[in-house]
């Protein structure tokens, strides 16, 4: 959960999984590993089985903006 919501970015980043609903488990995997972090949607990119027995999703994230600290100068 974001506690800035509007101080925010949004980023993707892909995943391979046999249906969407371990799709959305592998995406909030990533989520949970980066602080202010939450999945927003997943969508399917492929609709052609690979070889490992997996599709390509694509995970889609937005995550909380930390202000740069120059106070150091």
């Amino acid at each position: 959960m974001l506690t800035d919501p509007e101080n925010y970015e949004e980023w993707e980043d892909v995943v391979w999984a046999a249906n969407e609903s371990e799709a959305w488990k592998r995406c909030q995997a990533i989520a949970n590993e980066a602080p202010l972090t939450e999945v927003i949607n997943v969508t399917q990119e492929t609709k052609r089985l690979s070889k490992k027995g997996t599709y390509k999703f694509v995970c889609w994230f937005r995550s909380e903006v930390k202000p740069n600290d120059n106070s150091n100068n």
